[in-house]
């Protein structure tokens, strides 16, 4: 008896062990973050969709996301629950148009403005397209922290905290499935549910 008991206390100290990840080198994480922002920044096009649910003070809501991103060419499709309408993002660096299902159509210099004026988020668009494949966008990066593997685990850039909770591989790529953007008291959740990165 005693006999098991050792044992059963023996292979739960390794198990125990086992559990406790020894911590990963800065410099090791650094150079798997520069290796994966090389590999990421090929990437001239690709696609996702998922879901986005947004609140501020004063509301909240969730849309379905599909964004479809060609060169500095995108396409971004934001389709509400129980027919209640989408709006269609097209454009480039330059220019942006946006049609919604009530046939309205705008063109602006800026996809933020338009969905502020016709959505009432302040969503960052151009920063979004680099956060979204866990990279910082072009420009000063006030903070940044990296998981043990080397990848975007926090992220403060203009103004908004972005958390990425969990990432997937598509196509031997590792990519943001689950990510979280604040700003004062606006919150962005987005999970995305599928990659494809021939598109």
């Amino acid at each position: 008896m005693r006999r098991l008991l050792g044992i059963c206390l023996s292979a739960g100290l390794v198990l125990a062990g086992c559990a406790v990840q020894p911590p990963v080198p800065e410099q090791a994480r650094l150079t798997a973050f520069a290796s994966h922002q090389a590999q990421v920044r090929q990437l001239s096009s690709w696609s996702l969709a998922g879901r986005a649910a947004i609140r501020t003070a004063r509301e909240g809501g969730s849309v379905a996301v599909h964004w479809q991103q060609l060169n500095e060419r995108y396409r971004i499709d934001l389709i509400a629950p129980f027919g209640a309408g989408s709006v269609r993002l097209t454009g480039d660096a330059r220019s942006v148009r946006l049609q919604t299902s009530r046939g309205e159509s705008v063109v602006a210099a800026s996809a933020r403005n338009l969905l502020r004026r016709y959505m009432g988020y302040d969503v960052p668009v151009a920063a979004l397209r680099y956060w979204l494949l866990g990279i910082p966008a072009p420009g000063p990066v006030a903070r940044q922290r990296l998981d043990r593997y080397g990848r975007l685990a926090v992220l403060a850039q203009q103004g908004w905290r972005v958390e990425f909770q969990d990432y997937g591989r598509f196509s031997g790529v590792e990519l943001p499935t689950a990510l979280v953007l604040e700003r004062g008291r606006m919150e962005v959740k987005l999970v995305i549910r599928d990659w494809d990165l021939s598109a």
